[in-house]
């Protein structure tokens, strides 16, 4: 069985980080605070305008692209999508370009920290 294409739904998976960032951590002072899309039970079809932001890090979360915000943190053993609930790591991923402009987030991303350079 080919294990580059299985990962336990708890965990993320493998070589993943934001590919949109809004800030460093500052909670941390180490991660990036990457949009996530909430994706519910198919990750091909991302739920419109249900994002946040998590670091990569610390895994702080915020409703909303500004980490100044209130902040929460998910439960360490059965993380969850602080939108629909379900696992995180199979119902949630990071946010793309298209996802972030379909949820009007586009000028909360930082040039300077996003994988991608079109934003």
């Amino acid at each position: 069985m080919n294990q580059d294409h299985q990962h336990d739904v708890a965990q993320p998976p493998l070589n993943s980080g934001p590919i949109r960032s809004v800030a460093i951590c500052p909670i941390c002072d180490g991660g990036l605070c990457g949009v996530r899309i909430c994706t519910g039970d198919d990750p091909t079809q991302p739920l419109p305008d249900r994002g946040f932001v998590m670091c990569d890090e610390c895994e702080a979360v915020w409703m909303e692209p500004d980490v100044q915000s209130e902040h929460h943190y998910l439960d360490a053993q059965n993380p969850e999508c602080p939108v629909c609930h379900g696992g995180l790591w199979a119902a949630s991923r990071w946010a793309d370009r298209q996802d972030v402009q379909r949820m009007g987030w586009g000028d909360a991303i930082d040039a300077d920290l996003d994988a991608e350079s079109d934003v």
